[in-house]
């Protein structure tokens, strides 16, 4: 993420406001994004540098050079940002985004951890990587960024982020969505939850629009290699829908092949990166089980709860 000091961006971007709030206020008459800073003593050692910077609604554009769409598939409200420094001469960057809601929160906290860092007990979860520390709390992210990883800097990046945590009186869970995911061999920092096509092609990309029009969607890597995502359509009517287009987009696509397996119940895809493609349908939802080979495609899709 690049955080732009001066406006780079054409004049013709709205600078609209979100839910009739400035950055500053939640619509719903929560607290003032300004009161979560850490203040004088909040975080020993370390102290602002400079004032605080709101951008709510379009005007994260202004802020964020590429990348403001999927906060706002996500539900994007605004975001604060705050530079600190130490004594020491070393300088860490705060970013409290508000969301939507909790769920929304949780899945652009699930799209900016790579999955490779350690859990650190901040706000609902929270993921240290490197000098990047992010968590998530109620409607609210929090990313804080240092300029190196000695000691001092990841010492302030926890610190920092027990002072916000400690501010945050929201809490909340997981969507429930997140179940859907079996539980055995699930590496944990590896779900992602997702609310639209953008973060779903991040994740893996179907090449087509027709069926993935979801509610809602989450996806998990195991242990064996295997990868499934589960998408909600909200009602088994739509789920049927969606599912006959979108097995007629794959039919026609010419990055998915269909293939056969062990089952021949089960629609099955070989996509263009050599992995097997599982398809199961259950309920308001739709199972897609991502294998090295037709048996662990069809496996992980029979998994999904």
């Amino acid at each position: 993420m690049k955080r732009l000091r001066s406006s780079l961006v054409p004049a013709v971007l709205a600078c609209l406001v979100l839910g009739g709030a400035w950055a500053g206020q939640s619509g719903d008459g929560g607290p003032k994004l300004a009161s979560l800073l850490p203040g004088s003593g909040d975080a020993q050692g370390w102290s602002r540098d400079g004032e605080p910077q709101e951008y709510p609604g379009q005007e994260l554009y202004t802020y964020i050079d590429g990348g403001a769409e999927i906060y706002h598939e996500y539900g994007f409200r605004a975001v604060i940002v705050q530079d600190f420094e130490s004594a020491a001469g070393k300088s860490v960057s705060l970013e409290i985004f508000e969301m939507a809601d909790p769920g929304a929160a949780y899945g652009m906290f699930t799209f900016k951890r790579s999955g490779q860092g350690r859990s650190v007990p901040l706000g609902s979860a929270g993921a240290l990587e490197d000098y990047y520390l992010n968590f998530w709390k109620g409607r609210y992210v929090v990313t804080l960024t240092g300029f190196d990883d000695s000691a001092a800097t990841i010492a302030g990046l926890l610190a920092l982020g027990r002072a916000v945590d400690a501010k945050m009186g929201e809490t909340a869970e997981a969507p429930g969505l997140v179940a859907a995911l079996a539980g055995e061999g699930l590496k944990p920092g590896s779900v992602k939850y997702l609310r639209g096509l953008l973060g779903l092609n991040n994740v893996y990309p179907f090449y087509t629009a027709r069926g993935l029009a979801f509610t809602a969607a989450v996806k998990g890597d195991y242990e064996s290699g295997a990868s499934l995502i589960v998408l909600d359509y909200g009602s088994a009517q739509a789920r049927a829908s969606a599912w006959a287009d979108l097995n007629a987009a794959l039919e026609n696509a010419g990055r998915f092949k269909r293939t056969g397996g062990p089952d021949a119940g089960v629609p099955l895809f070989l996509d263009g990166q050599g992995r097997y493609a599982a398809f199961r349908e259950t309920g308001d939802r739709l199972a897609v089980g991502l294998g090295a080979n037709p048996s662990a495609a069809i496996a992980i899709a029979a998994q999904a709860r």
